[in-house]
């Protein structure tokens, strides 16, 4: 009985692929041990989709066609959610994703569900927050990504009523030099920015950038793979302390703490994403339930997961009319000494 799992394993988000491939194995054990499915010993075949949606799409069709794969989850990186969902139904197969969170996957298929919420939520909060703060003018730097500037988009969509002005400039995801779009932005003179990118790579040559041009903003939005980043909010303190973000807050039950305790004697470190760990954990865990009561048909998956009610380690999990997360919400952060710290929801 076997998964197929497309992260990022090497790349710009490879630390979200090391953390959910490692918190997939523990769910997989745990399953194992506990006999499995109907008997049968649960395999994970993980596949590095490296962000890339062709490259994503090329292993989707090799996992289905020589291995005869028709169950699978997915980490991060939006794009290859969107390049995959057409493919599904007609492969009879099915996609569990966690951090997909571009809000054109809303919907896109009755065979790709999430277990995180849309960006949208994420960008009404920043929307909130400068209409609270009265921000006429925002300058916007995104990499070029289903991700990236579909966040982008959501705030302009949540702003759009305001007559506020937007400055926006963009890079592809294989630039080396953003310094022409900052040298833009700088000299707008915006009442605050926000920062936008895929990876951790690029968002560390857009700071890097930054720096080199003493471009430091006094007020400074930056999405969540910026504030996930500890290397990121160490190495450019001096630009992202106060800066702003949005992420998940999870719930602080025992079998929460229990299994980051867990993963911290197997691995011998911390869980330095712990909503992705536990998520990907919970996702396994869901597929497997799925699994065991449809006998591996996508179809009947499908239908045990628009009618699921689980209790897991990220909180209480059931899907909308979207396959969308219910119930999934966003909080407002503010990095401070490299950690995000809560201030609104």
């Amino acid at each position: 009985m076997v998964i197929g799992a497309l992260f990022p394993l090497t790349g710009g988000l490879s630390t979200y692929g090391e953390v959910a491939q490692n918190s997939a194995l523990l769910a997989m054990q745990d399953i194992n041990d506990a006999g499995g499915i109907n008997g049968r010993k649960i395999q994970i075949d993980f596949q590095d989709h490296k962000c890339n949606p062709k490259e994503a799409t090329s292993i989707f069709e090799q996992l289905v066609n020589a291995k005869q794969i028709k169950i699978f989850t997915s980490v991060a990186c939006s794009g290859t959610v969107l390049s995959i969902a057409p493919l599904l139904e007609q492969n009879n197969a099915l996609l569990l994703g966690t951090i997909t969170t571009t809000p054109k996957i809303s919907g896109i298929s009755p065979f790709v569900f999430r277990n995180w919420a849309s960006d949208d939520q994420q960008a009404r909060l920043y929307a909130k927050e400068i209409k609270q703060k009265n921000y006429r003018k925002i300058g916007i730097i995104h990499e070029q990504t289903d991700y990236a500037q579909g966040l982008v988009l959501s705030i302009q969509k949540y702003l759009s009523d305001t007559g506020i002005e937007f400055i926006v400039e963009s890079f592809s995801s294989d630039t080396t030099d953003v310094k022409t779009q900052l040298t833009k932005l700088k000299a707008a003179n915006a009442d605050a920015y926000f920062l936008s990118p895929q990876t951790v790579i690029a968002g560390d040559l857009v700071l890097k950038q930054m720096k080199e041009l003493d471009f430091k903003p006094t007020v400074f939005f930056v999405n969540d793979n910026v504030m996930k980043a500890t290397e990121l909010n160490q190495k450019y303190s001096d630009i992202l302390d106060r800066a702003i973000s949005g992420d998940y807050i999870l719930p602080k039950n025992e079998e929460n703490i229990a299994f980051l305790k867990k993963y911290k004697k197997t691995y011998g470190k911390d869980c330095t994403q712990e909503n992705i760990c536990v998520s990907v954990y919970d996702a396994i865990k869901i597929l497997a339930d799925a699994i065991e009561n449809n006998e591996h048909s996508a179809k009947g998956v499908q239908e045990y997961l628009s009618n699921l009610s689980y209790d897991g380690l990220s909180g209480h999990i059931s899907f909308d009319e979207n396959n969308d997360r219910k119930d999934a919400t966003y909080s407002l952060f503010v990095i401070k000494n490299g950690t995000g710290m809560l201030i609104a929801s």
